[in-house]
């Protein structure tokens, strides 16, 4: 009985120590989407000078970048400016401004140990296909730069490209 109990604390101990040990990796959540535009955001896009606009021709690209992280661990983001964007998108094809309007924000609090990064914007899609809008990203990259007290430093790399999904469920 004796043997049991002592297995029993010694395996409590352990899942204690190995939680702590997980609890201090950081965490990274990315979601990076092209989607339809619903029946209200379509109404409020001004369309003037396009040739036959429709819902159709429209997308709304959504970026949220995030890192939590315990205390022990410093963080520092570059994430792209906003004229970034507006730049991949347009890169497309040279002779049209597929770039509409957009708006994000950043909160990087280090009491808070979290980074949240966030940009949407509506683009002019027609004629485009998810290959054309993905490589578009190419030159966009999110670089992440971790460095724990114990003097480990981590770097990675994110190409928006990479991360891009599509979402095809058309809202109403």
């Amino acid at each position: 009985m004796r043997k049991i109990w002592m297995l029993v604390v010694l395996s409590f101990l352990f899942l204690t120590v190995n939680a702590c040990i997980n609890s201090q990796d950081p965490k990274i959540t990315v979601e990076a989407v092209v989607s339809h535009l619903s029946d209200e955001e379509f109404d409020e896009v001004g369309l003037h000078g396009l040739e036959d606009p429709s819902k159709d021709g429209s997308r709304k690209f959504t970026i949220d970048f995030e890192v939590e992280h315990s205390s022990t661990i410093t963080s520092k983001v570059e994430f792209p400016r906003n004229g970034s964007w507006q730049e991949a998108i347009n890169s497309i094809d040279s002779n049209r401004d597929r770039y509409w309007f957009g708006e994000g924000y950043e909160q990087n609090n280090d009491d808070a140990n979290v980074a949240r990064y966030y940009r949407e914007f509506v683009f002019y899609s027609k004629g485009l296909d998810k290959q054309e809008i993905s490589e578009a990203f190419n030159s966009i990259i999110i670089d992440l730069y971790l460095d724990k007290e114990e003097g480990d430093s981590i770097e990675k790399e994110y190409k928006v490209s990479d991360l891009v999904e599509f979402d095809e469920n058309k809202t109403s």
